[in-house]
């Protein structure tokens, strides 16, 4: 079984960088305000751009993807993607479909188990099968809930990003033609990978 229409359905509290931060790793004095718009900019654009890379999930949103059906014979949790699966009583995991009717079905908690000791973490639905060709929405938040969760490997990836992009605004070189992502950032991201995407 495999998801499709991945999608971030809500957007995080807070980056995993602060403004002061990524102005201490750039050298911009703290009193020198002019370009902070930009630099909150590029945090969150570096938060997008490592996330995609290694699949995984840095500050606390919730995910949406939709599944045909549902193997419900399977012992096995499907595995959850951009890990890691965050779960409590305000997070849950939610599964819905549309029955024959035309009616929303949400599928009772009872009728699901997770494991968030997984990496990534999994679901199982053991309710009764919706049909093979049923749409099926599942959401699940992912991601740590605070900034000193996040690791140091993980900013300072992100910080050379940043840091790249802040020292090449404009999308060519006239001197070495396109500018490219540095290899310092794919040593780096390959460390963060859980999968070998990276």
């Amino acid at each position: 079984m495999s998801f499709s229409s991945i999608r971030r359905a809500t957007q995080p509290d807070f980056e995993p960088l602060s403004l002061t931060e990524v102005k201490s790793h750039l050298r911009i004095m703290a009193d020198m305000t002019d370009d902070d718009q930009y630099i909150m900019g590029l945090i969150a654009a570096a938060r997008l751009y490592f996330e995609n890379r290694v699949g995984q999930t840095t500050t606390l949103v919730q995910w949406r993807a939709k599944t045909k059906g549902w193997n419900t014979c399977s012992c096995m949790g499907q595995e959850l993607p951009y890990p890691p699966l965050y779960v409590d009583d305000d997070h849950p995991i939610t599964l819905s479909y549309v029955d024959q009717a035309g009616d929303t079905i949400t599928v009772p908690a009872a009728d699901m188990t997770h494991d968030t000791a997984d990496y990534p973490g999994t679901v199982n639905y053991t309710g009764p099968s919706p049909g093979c060709d049923t749409t099926m929405t599942i959401e699940w938040w992912a991601g740590v809930d605070a900034p000193m969760k996040i690791s140091q490997l993980w900013k300072s990836c992100m910080l050379v990003l940043i840091g790249h992009w802040y020292e090449n605004r404009s999308a060519v070189s006239t001197d070495s033609g396109g500018v490219e992502i540095p290899m310092s950032f794919d040593m780096m991201a390959a460390g963060c990978s859980y999968d070998g995407r990276a």
